[in-house]
């Protein structure tokens, strides 16, 4: 890429994010600069990356062609006036804090600047999940590839409208969570039934591996391949029943639709 980024803030998020376009050579070392107060953690990302993490700015924010706000987002109205004119105006500016609206960060940059809100891909190592980004009126086509390109290192990018932010970060990037509760439910499941713990996660891993797959290749409904396992009288039919009888499917939008209602009311 050859462009300048510089993150404001170098906490775990922007650790991912700057180690994710490294690891896929979207960028090089000595264009990334981060801008972190605490020392130890600059030494860190400096020792471990080779990046430029600096307590100061200096001219940092100036010469960077994209600024990745990775601040806590009670910070935002505080931090990022102060710095706003130093940005130039060719520079995309994108924040991945939770919560603050682009009209906020238009306030606080001034609504010339090309600015993109993103909800990171929180599975980014694995190179499977889903960022969010949505952009401001000043943002162009080449803003929007520059932007998807940075994403597109931590998995898959999906452009959304600013209202479904929230239930994004519930659905999406709190998603993980359910996959792993199943997980470790079904890793109990099969060692209480008589298989020892390691065999039963690795069991449990590569099925679920295996019927997400399925689901993508074949294009088919999930019911459509739960049909094709049943026969009559069966296993899988007996432990469908039960599924449907304790609810799962029932707890699971409950469990969904309870988290969106919990991140509609941080705004």
């Amino acid at each position: 890429m050859g462009k300048q980024i510089t993150f404001c803030g170098g906490g775990n998020m922007a650790e991912g994010i700057l180690a994710q376009l490294l690891a896929k050579e979207i960028t090089e070392k000595n264009s990334i600069t981060v801008i972190e107060i605490k020392e130890d953690r600059c030494a860190y990302l400096s020792e471990t990356y080779g990046v430029n993490a600096v307590t100061s700015p200096g001219n940092a924010y100036a010469k960077a062609d994209m600024i990745i706000l990775a601040l806590l987002p009670h910070l935002i109205p505080k931090i990022v006036p102060s710095f706003a004119d130093e940005i130039s105006k060719d520079a995309v500016v994108i924040s991945i804090a939770a919560g603050i609206p682009i009209a906020t960060l238009e306030e606080c940059l001034g609504r010339e600047h090309r600015i993109a809100r993103v909800m990171p891909n929180t599975l980014a190592r694995s190179g499977s999940g889903y960022s969010a980004v949505c952009y401001n009126n000043s943002c162009g086509a080449a803003d929007k590839d520059f932007v998807k390109q940075v994403l597109d290192s931590l998995g898959q990018t999906m452009v959304i409208t600013e209202d479904t932010f929230d239930s994004f970060s519930c659905f999406a990037s709190a998603g993980p969570m359910w996959m792993y509760k199943l997980i470790e439910a079904m890793t109990d499941a099969g060692v209480y039934v008589g298989y020892s713990r390691e065999d039963a996660r690795n069991i449990t891993i590569r099925n679920m591996i295996g019927a997400a797959c399925m689901v993508e290749i074949t294009g088919d409904h999930p019911a459509v391949l739960v049909d094709r396992m049943t026969s009559p009288g069966g296993v899988t039919i007996e432990s469908l029943k039960t599924l449907q009888e304790e609810g799962f499917a029932a707890a699971i939008i409950k469990s969904v639709s309870d988290g969106v209602r919990k991140a509609k009311s941080f705004r």
